[in-house]
C-alpha cells in the first residue's frame, strides 16, 4: 500500500525523532589533524578540488573573483575577476574548464583554466546557486535560487537547452556518475526530484527527506545518496534502489556542504551555525567527532586521493585545510 503524502512526512518524522535520540559513537572513520589556515580574497563561499588534485577553485563571493590555489604550497596561482558574486563551482571532468555561477548576475560562466579567463556567459534563471557538471561532460545543471527554476545547458554548444519551473528554492545537484540520473533538492520543501538525463532532463520521481534539503552528494556505486537537511540540522541517508529515506543522522546545527570521501566511508558535513565540522563514519552512520573550523564554515571539499580536506569560512575569508590520518 502507497502511502499519501502526508502519511509520508509523518512516517518520515517519526523516523527523524528515532534516529536523532542517538549521539556520538565510537566510529572507525579517519582523525583529522589542521595543518593550515590562510587568508584568501574576500568571502570564500565554496570550493572544489579539480579532478587531478592539481588545483583548488575558490569562488571568494565578495571579491568578485576566482581564486586558483596550489594545493601544497597554497600559494594562490591565479585570481580570474568574473564580474560578479562567484557562489558555486564544478570542473568539467578533463579539468580544463571551471563552470561558476553568479549570484547576483543571474548567469552562469565557464572559465578557461589555462588562459585564466572567461571565455562563456550565458543567462540563467534569478540567483543562481548550485551549478554542475554531468560526469560525462555534456550537461550543465543550474538551479536558480529566486526563480525556482532547473536550467539545462549543453557543455559542448554552451546554450541552454531546457528550462524549467521545479518549486521553492532549489539548490543541491549531483548527478549518479553514469550520468543517466540526477537529483535536485529543493530547499523550499521536503523532497528531492529525480531527473531523467538521458530522456529529456524530465522529473520522474520524487523521494522526501526532511524540511530544507540542501546538499547532495552520491556514492561511487551510485546506490546512496547523502543529503544536508539545513534547519532540521541532520542529514538524511537516501537508498537509491528503492528511492526511499533509510535513515537520518543528527549532527551540529545548520548543516550546509557536504562532501564525500573518495573511498565513500566517510562524510564531512559543515555545520554552520556550530562552527565546525562533523565527520561521519558511514559504516555505521554515527559522527566520529566534530573539529572547530572558523566561524561558519560553509563550503567543504575533499582531495581526489582522500588524504586532505579543505574548508571555507566566508565570514572570516579563510581556509582551513586538515590532513586526513587513518
Amino acid at each position: 500500500m502507497q502511502l499519501s503524502p502526508v502519511a509520508s512526512r509523518r512516517s518520515f518524522a517519526v523516523l527523524v525523532a528515532i534516529q536523532c535520540l542517538f549521539g556520538i559513537s565510537l566510529a572507525t572513520a579517519p582523525s583529522l589533524r589542521q595543518i593550515k589556515q590562510f587568508v584568501v580574497p574576500a568571502g570564500p563561499k565554496s570550493l572544489r578540488f579539480s579532478p587531478d588534485g592539481s588545483q583548488v577553485a575558490v569562488d571568494c563571493l565578495y571579491g568578485h573573483q576566482v581564486a586558483l590555489i596550489d594545493p601544497v604550497t597554497f600559494a594562490i596561482r591565479k585570481k580570474i575577476k568574473v564580474g560578479g558574486e562567484p557562489v558555486e563551482c564544478a570542473f568539467t571532468p578533463d579539468g580544463k574548464s571551471l563552470w561558476v555561477s553568479l549570484y547576483n548576475k543571474h548567469r552562469v560562466l565557464r572559465l578557461d583554466l589555462a588562459a585564466g579567463e572567461v571565455v562563456d556567459r550565458i543567462d540563467v534563471g534569478k540567483v543562481p546557486k548550485v551549478v554542475e557538471v554531468s560526469p560525462d561532460g555534456k550537461w550543465v545543471y543550474v538551479a536558480n535560487w529566486e526563480s525556482g527554476s532547473l536550467v539545462v545547458v549543453d557543455a559542448n554548444s554552451r546554450t541552454v537547452v531546457r528550462a524549467f519551473h521545479v518549486g521553492r528554492i532549489p539548490r543541491g545537484i549531483a548527478f549518479t556518475h553514469d550520468s543517466r540520473f540526477a537529483y535536485l533538492a529543493i530547499m523550499g520543501d521536503t523532497q528531492l526530484l529525480k531527473i531523467d538525463v538521458a530522456n529529456g532532463h524530465r522529473v520522474v520521481g520524487h523521494i522526501q527527506v526532511g524540511i530544507t534539503p540542501r546538499h547532495i552528494v552520491i556514492t561511487p556505486d551510485d546506490r546512496t545518496l547523502y543529503v544536508s537537511n539545513n534547519l532540521a540540522h541532520t542529514v538524511t541517508k537516501v537508498d537509491l534502489t528503492t528511492g526511499k529515506a533509510i535513515s537520518v543522522l543528527r549532527v551540529g546545527k545548520m548543516p550546509r556542504t557536504i562532501a564525500l570521501s573518495p573511498d565513500a566511508t566517510t562524510l564531512y558535513v559543515c555545520n554552520y551555525e556550530s562552527g565546525s565540522m562533523g565527520v561521519v563514519d558511514l559504516a555505521n552512520f554515527k559522527i566520529a567527532k566534530n573539529y572547530r573550523t572558523r566561524v561558519h564554515p560553509i563550503g567543504v571539499t575533499a582531495s581526489p586521493d582522500g588524504k586532505r580536506v579543505w574548508v571555507s569560512s566566508y565570514r572570516t575569508s579563510s581556509i582551513t585545510v586538515f590532513v586526513v590520518e587513518r
